[in-house]
């Protein structure tokens, strides 16, 4: 069935086993993989699986059809997941997320995401405002040089996105091999171990999905709703996105529930509810997984549980990442 390994698998798996008899949220569903293993590894419970990608839907069927009234599928973000919550809430005991992209989207080569096709560019997970596309041939070079600098974290962000610029004012960047080719020339055409490609692409697909923006809203709101004792399971594999993952996990008793000072909180709050890490550090996975799978090389998994029956609320300056946020927000208005 399944195209996608999903990374840290058993990490995953035994960081759900303490509320395994209840409705676990996969919030990521892609290919299915955790929820099936969810599905066979913990025979009380439920599954929710979420995804915005329409095309997964065939995963989500044959799940269905194997785990009939304990798996169900719902075709949106997972950043709305509010609805969700409250539909399901007296059941719910865990949520995951993955935070990567799918290997059933990078190798489809239809969908614009790999730079080892050569189709017109989009890179849309679903429930977009604006593709790839559109992005490259409208951005102004001042946001093109910014969004390739912090989210693609590439030295060459000023030669990429004066190129891209210059590229484009000649005829417009269609294909993703356009897009290679003014990356590469950027660059200085000389070989490279690695595709240069990789990080610029990482970039634009960040900003056209509004991922960022995704992983925040949808973490604080499940923080601020969900039940006591409720865990909370997210992998990343960008350092953006482990960033916000650790910050809002960090809403901690021991740090009195205030990361920063945008975070009003009172001194009663701040002892009977809050975020308790499972892990002080992040789990990583193992030399074998990297091997079998080299995609999961930069992967981090966080867990937490949420201690107490108030809300909690974070305020989005706390994470002094405004200007990345405000990026994504530009080009999805």
């Amino acid at each position: 069935m399944n195209p996608h390994y999903p990374v840290m698998l058993n990490e995953v798996i035994t960081s759900l086993e303490p509320r395994s008899k209840t409705t676990i949220v996969d919030c990521t569903f892609g290919c299915g993989g955790y929820s099936q293993k969810i599905l066979e590894t913990f025979p009380d419970c439920k599954v929710v699986g979420i995804d915005r990608d329409p095309s997964v839907q065939e995963f989500a069927t044959i799940l269905e059809k194997k785990f009939k009234n304990r798996f169900f599928f719902i075709n949106d973000k997972f950043s709305n997941l509010e609805e969700i919550i409250n539909k399901h809430k007296d059941e719910i005991g865990s949520f995951v997320f993955d935070f990567g992209i799918s290997s059933f989207q990078l190798d489809n080569h239809d969908r614009g995401f790999s730079f080892n096709s050569n189709i017109k560019l989009d890179m849309r997970m679903g429930k977009n405002k604006i593709s790839a596309y559109e992005l490259l041939n409208e951005a102004s070079l001042e946001d093109l040089n910014s969004i390739i600098k912090i989210f693609g974290e590439d030295k060459d962000h000023k030669k990429i996105a004066k190129e891209i610029v210059r590229t484009r004012d000649i005829k417009p960047i269609h294909s993703t091999q356009d897009l290679c080719n003014a990356i590469l020339k950027a660059k200085g055409n000389k070989y490279f171990k690695k595709n240069p490609s990789t990080k610029t692409f990482q970039a634009i697909r960040m900003i056209v999905n509004q991922e960022l923006s995704e992983i925040f809203n949808s973490l604080t709101r499940v923080i601020k709703i969900c039940n006591p004792d409720t865990i909370v399971t997210a992998v990343t594999f960008h350092s953006l996105e482990d960033r916000i993952v650790k910050k809002i996990f960090n809403i901690s008793k021991d740090s009195d529930q205030n990361p920063s000072r945008y975070i009003p909180t009172t001194h009663q709050e701040k002892k009977e509810t809050f975020i308790q890490r499972v892990n002080n550090r992040a789990l990583k996975p193992s030399e074998q997984e990297i091997v079998s799978n080299p995609r999961s090389r930069s992967a981090k998994l966080r867990s937490a549980t949420k201690i107490g029956k108030g809300t909690i609320s974070m305020d989005r300056k706390a994470l002094k990442m405004e200007r990345l946020f405000q990026l994504e927000e530009k080009y999805n208005a």
